[in-house]
């Protein structure tokens, strides 16, 4: 529910959390270090709105770090997102309780790291640009929290602030000793379901149920950290996973009312008859879990102005298909809807379609949304049909060179900026050579300074004179002369394509494109160890303006099977290696089908 606020909201990116802050302590009297004056929760204590919270605070034992100034002599502040008597009731009478203690401990913590920003304090209405309307960061239990502002909010006011699209917060804030609290008509549920959770909480999704624990992806989809040992060292990974989910009366509209219904469905769809109901099942399974984890607008997101967006489940060798539809208003409200495979299902951006049931649009299937789309390893989507593996036609592909799980989540355990909404005045980079997806191999000289990045691979987000690149990030390679770098393309179609390379261009590269003491990048490319040609990129760019610009690397080429394909980039420049400003920007890869 959205509440009125007066004036113009405006948002920041959020600074990163410390962890070690929620396990405060003072090493002489082992106890949290408080400070004298108005800290965040003496301040909410002495506020008759805010009682109800208070009592979340004491019972989660998280009042004290509220109240701290300190770590082992280390200054903290915080942003605090406090909801007010009103909204803690509210949210009691949705989790069907009567207080906080019915919830337990361990969950009334999750609500307060949930609402809380361990950092500097956030001067929200000095930090946001006009032409901003969305910012994401990290909250201090590691999960993104997205503040977006409603120009159209007929409740909120005119450019209303928003949590999670859900809980309205105030413009003003109160100034504590330790930080800033904004008020939160809402609460944010707390991350603590697992994606199988949410859909056996979800009461509505018993096949897709039963199908998950017969193949075992019941434990994967309930997993939301995995422990593992290298060489004797302990290491933590959260894996994120969107999975497209298909809730019973999805089923039960192609006439699968059963786990064996579907089986007997999935074994009439394929002409080997040598094959087994069990492994369709798990193929199916896996159809329906893509690594990584995606709203629906960024699973449908495309580029190039090409309605088509291609995605690659866990299942090997297969590909999801989404395409882009225009609708009509709903409620007064703009929304757009998709269609996976070819129409065989739909679904629909909860942001802007949410607690929709059974709505009829036009003559396709009916569309869902799940209430809970974000849980602690991932993110649902529903479809409104069984949606089973299916063949595409060849189709555009826009290859984004660094949109890969491993980079996405690399970039959320640390804190790091991924795949920004707008442009920054300085860019932010880590080194990715060491991620599964990138298998690189520096020259045997060794690399330049290569405008200052690291060595091998890096991921590196935009300025504003690259702001053309899609998703405003590329990856840099800098590998030296007889250096290479290999990768993995999306899965693609069988079919002919033209084989198209979109590079950023600065001008740390205009002696690559005159070929000044260079050979303006030449490398060899290779695809799947053959079709290998020769290419110099940088020399195909005529203009000195810095921009994301295109050289065709293939003509023509023909994949004879759907599949992934490696790319193996061998850099044949001289200049790689005694050049501190050679580098190769690239930033997707494009592949347009022919006839």
């Amino acid at each position: 529910m959205k509440y009125l606020l007066s004036g113009i909201c405006v948002l920041s990116l959020l600074t990163a959390c410390d962890s070690d802050m929620w396990s405060l302590h003072d090493d002489n009297k082992g106890a949290f270090v408080e400070i004298e004056g108005n800290p965040i929760s003496t301040t909410l204590s002495e506020m008759e709105a805010y009682q109800e919270w208070v009592k979340v605070l004491n019972y989660s034992e998280e009042f004290s770090v509220l109240n701290a100034l300190y770590d082992h002599s280390k200054a903290h502040q915080f942003t605090h997102l406090a909801p007010t008597n009103d909204a803690v009731l509210a949210f009691y009478a949705q989790r069907g309780v009567q207080g906080i203690e019915e919830l337990g401990k361990d969950y009334a913590k999750a609500m307060v790291h949930n609402m809380t920003i361990d950092g500097d304090s956030l001067k929200l209405t000095e930090k946001f640009g006009s032409d901003v309307l969305r910012y994401e960061h990290f909250n201090e239990d590691d999960e993104q929290l997205a503040f977006i502002i409603d120009e159209e909010s007929t409740e909120g006011g005119f450019r209303a602030i928003y949590l999670q699209d859900s809980v309205h917060l105030s413009r003003n804030y109160i100034t504590c000793s330790n930080g800033f609290v904004y008020t939160a008509a809402g609460v944010l549920p707390p991350l603590v379901e697992s994606i199988y959770r949410r859909l056996v909480e979800d009461g509505q999704n018993s096949i897709m149920l039963e199908a998950l624990r017969a193949t075992g992806y019941d434990k994967v989809l309930n997993t939301v950290a995995d422990t593992t040992y290298v060489l004797g060292a302990r290491k933590i990974s959260q894996p994120k996973y969107t999975f497209l989910n298909v809730p019973d009366n999805g089923f039960k509209a192609s006439g699968i009312n059963s786990l064996s219904d579907l089986k007997n469905a999935l074994f009439a769809r394929v002409s080997n008859a040598s094959v087994t109901a069990d492994s369709l099942l798990k193929q199916y399974v896996e159809y329906h879990i893509v690594d990584g984890s995606y709203s629906a607008a960024q699973f449908c997101e495309t580029a190039g102005g090409d309605s088509v967006s291609i995605r690659n489940p866990k299942a090997p060798f297969q590909i999801i298909m989404t395409t882009q539809h225009d609708g009509g208003t709903l409620e007064d409200s703009t929304y757009c809807f998709f269609t996976v495979n070819d129409e065989d299902s739909s679904y629909v951006k909860p942001l802007l379609l949410k607690n929709v049931h059974g709505v009829e649009i036009g003559q396709h299937t009916q569309l869902y949304a799940f209430e809970h789309e974000i849980a602690k390893n991932g993110r649902l989507i529903n479809v409104s049909d069984w949606m089973p593996v299916y063949e595409p036609k060849p189709t555009t592909v826009v290859w984004d060179l660094a949109d890969y799980a491993e980079v996405r989540n690399y970039a959320a355990e640390n804190n790091i900026v991924y795949q920004p909404l707008a442009v920054a005045n300085s860019e932010s980079m880590f080194n990715a050579s060491k991620l599964g997806c990138y298998e690189v191999e520096l020259g045997p000289e060794g690399a330049g300074d290569g405008n200052g990045y690291y060595q091998g691979v890096s991921y590196v987000t935009c300025k504003n004179n690259l702001k053309n690149c899609y998703h405003l990030d590329r990856i840099v390679i800098n590998v030296g002369y007889m250096g290479s770098v290999s990768m993995k393309c999306p899965t693609l179609a069988k079919g002919k394509y033209k084989v198209t390379l979109g590079m950023a261009y600065t001008t740390n590269h205009s002696f690559m494109r005159q070929q000044k003491n260079c050979k303006g990048g030449m490398m060899r490319l290779s695809v799947d160890g053959k079709n290998e040609i020769i290419t110099a990129p940088y020399t195909t760019i005529t203009s000195a303006q810095p921009n994301v610009y295109s050289a065709v690397l293939y003509d023509e080429i023909e994949f004879t099977e759907t599949a992934p394909h490696t790319f193996k980039f061998l850099v044949l420049d001289p200049a790689a290696t005694t050049s501190a400003k050679f580098s190769l920007e690239f930033d997707t890869i494009t592949f347009t089908p022919i006839e």
